[in-house]
């Protein structure tokens, strides 16, 4: 799960003025990392529910999530043109949001179901939550508060069952095998008001981008400590290539080291941080490259180079032609 859910928890808290210190300071230190375990976020939310014990309370939080919430996945999203071409995406990079995490879809004449399961927790509260934040996520996309036709939760019906009811605004069945929320069909080519096909191109060469490091990395036999620094470090990587700054002290401090830790752990495993950002660099505009779609420009800016001619130059340096002559060699 991605560390950036907790805002999520952050505003909730806020908005509720909760004394909660040890409690966001705890949330504080998680944000320093890249990712999560489930059940780590789900006893965050616990904490939550232990000082703030209202029904429904997972609901109540997920209903605060907000696209950008979810990172390059979210950001993808609001630049499709429409909803069954995010919820598409959505499916297809879902392993972004949560690695444990795994939709599926049945289409329906008046509904289309997305049924899910959570892996390593079983509560209440994080059931509320995944559902909600589902929910809110297509609401969020189309500009509009369309209500599921039902949703589905493997809980037994509590007392307060009229209180999921009121928050989801349809039907709920309780006690089945997974999550599920059925979307209404008419709002499935509804337009997203965000939609961007330029940067959905760009959007989606990085998610793929991180697929491909998420697999890279998972295939290397690295001590568990490491394994995770350059996990993190590849993903943070390719959001510093978005943002256009990949400055080793920018990508150290979101990591949450300090610039002199940063160094001394890469120099420890024999890397230096700009042979790393070179080699990733390569990687991939090798394999933008055979993209004909994208530009040169389009392939400079996915790299996070300010200018194209310093692509071309750092191309060359490379494999000792330009990214023209290499494209027409393909």
């Amino acid at each position: 799960m991605p560390t950036s859910f907790i805002a999520v928890l952050q505003r909730y808290v806020a908005a509720r003025q909760l004394p909660a210190v040890d409690l966001q300071a705890r949330m504080a230190a998680y944000q320093t990392r890249n990712a999560m375990a489930n059940r780590e976020f789900d006893q965050l939310l616990g904490a939550i529910h232990r000082l703030d014990p209202v029904p429904g309370l997972g609901i109540k939080i997920g209903q605060m999530i907000e696209p950008k919430d979810f990172g390059i996945v979210g950001y993808l999203l609001a630049s499709c043109s429409n909803l069954v071409q995010a919820l598409t995406r959505y499916g297809r990079y879902q392993a972004l949001v949560s690695s444990a995490l795994s939709t599926q879809v049945e289409v329906g004449s008046d509904a289309i179901r997305h049924r899910w399961q959570l892996h390593d927790v079983d509560t209440v509260s994080s059931y509320e939550f995944s559902t909600a934040v589902f929910v809110r996520l297509y609401q969020s996309l189309i500009g509009k508060p369309v209500a599921p036709v039902k949703v589905g939760l493997p809980f037994a019906e509590p007392q307060n069952a009229d209180v999921y009811e009121t928050l989801f605004d349809c039907p709920v069945e309780f006690g089945t095998e997974s999550l599920v929320v059925d979307v209404p069909a008419k709002v499935m080519w509804m337009t997203i008001s965000t939609s961007d096909p330029y940067m959905r191109k760009i959007f989606d060469r990085q998610a793929e981008a991180m697929l491909d490091a998420e697999a890279k990395a998972k295939g290397e036999v690295l001590p568990g400590s490491v394994e995770d620094f350059f996990e993190s470090l590849q993903r943070h990587l390719l959001m510093a290539m978005k943002d256009g700054d990949t400055s080793a002290k920018t990508v150290a401090a979101q990591m949450g080291y300090s610039l002199r830790s940063f160094y001394r752990l890469l120099a420890s495993e024999g890397y230096s941080y700009r042979s790393i950002v070179a080699g990733l660099r390569r990687r991939l505009a090798k394999k933008y490259l055979q993209d004909e779609s994208l530009s040169y420009a389009d392939v400079a800016m996915l790299l996070g180079y300010s200018e194209q001619s310093a692509f071309a130059r750092a191309f060359k340096d490379w494999m000792g032609m330009t990214p023209g002559e290499y494209r027409r060699q393909l």
